[in-house]
């Protein structure tokens, strides 16, 4: 992004954006006999056997790993979690990466697969953004579990923005819609402060607002990181709302693509 200016960053790429009919959606019946054998044997077994049988994962905790199919937002998609975080590790790279470690996989939480038959997600436990359990006042088994809903409906915001309107981008305005949903999903309510914390705007354990500016000029970063700090402060303002509860979660995060992260911001003044 070197060289982007302050209004191309912030520009709402939702703007416009038409509704299309994706009937391109993940061939359910490869995952029948995961299922089957994930109930029968229990999912590590099932996973090994059925996904990956030439790159087995040799599991530290094979009793944490599940697999469901879940009813997101935008549809049915199958679903593996692992609590212990080296069994995600594998997990990604024996499935997605046919056994060849990815770069940077000790800092990811999660993996979303989207192809044109196939789509999927991977889960772990991990502390969502890396912020540990007590920066937020919760305890550790409670994060860890929230941790994975956050992260499942998270993905599944993206999802539903690329089936929707075949857009899902790497930048803030779409990270905002998909961590809202998720901490709304797991809590039943959001917080900026904690959004503002998984990105490291408010010092703790998160840095992820790097992954997202890289590039940046500090004049530019320095705008960014006073409108998504007013935009998140924005979301909590409306999420408190009696409008917003009268939403499906489908309405909300349309809602939310259609202010774009200036709309959201002011939400705040309002």
């Amino acid at each position: 992004m070197s060289g982007i200016t302050f209004e191309e960053y912030i520009k709402n790429r939702f703007e416009g954006a038409v509704e299309i009919l994706d009937d391109s959606s993940s061939d359910m019946s490869v995952w029948t006999p995961v299922l089957s054998l994930a109930e029968s044997s229990g999912a590590a077994l099932a996973i090994n056997k059925t996904l990956c049988p030439r790159f087995p994962v040799d599991y530290k905790d094979p009793d944490s790993v599940s697999f469901e199919i879940y009813h997101s937002i935008a549809g049915d998609i199958p679903v593996i979690s692992a609590g212990n975080p080296d069994d995600f590790e594998a997990l990604v790279t024996n499935i997605v990466h046919k056994g060849v470690r990815p770069d940077n996989i000790s800092k990811t939480g999660a993996a979303f697969i989207f192809g044109d038959t196939i789509r999927f997600i991977i889960l772990s436990s991990k502390p969502y953004s890396n912020v540990p359990a007590e920066e937020l006042g919760l305890k550790e088994d409670d994060w860890a579990l929230k941790s994975m809903l956050i992260r499942r409906s998270h993905e599944c915001t993206h999802y539903f923005t690329k089936k929707t309107y075949g857009i899902s981008n790497n930048l803030l305005h779409d990270e905002l819609m998909a961590d809202f949903m998720g901490l709304y999903d797991a809590f039943g309510f959001y917080r900026a402060e904690w959004f503002l914390r998984f990105l490291g705007i408010i010092e703790g354990g998160g840095s992820r607002l790097d992954v997202y500016t890289e590039g940046l000029t500090p004049q530019v970063l320095a705008q960014v990181t006073d409108i998504v700090t007013r935009a998140s402060y924005g979301l909590e303002k409306w999420s408190e709302s009696e409008e917003f509860k009268k939403l499906t979660a489908e309405e909300r995060i349309k809602e939310m693509c259609t202010a774009g992260i200036c709309g959201m911001a002011h939400w705040n003044e309002e």
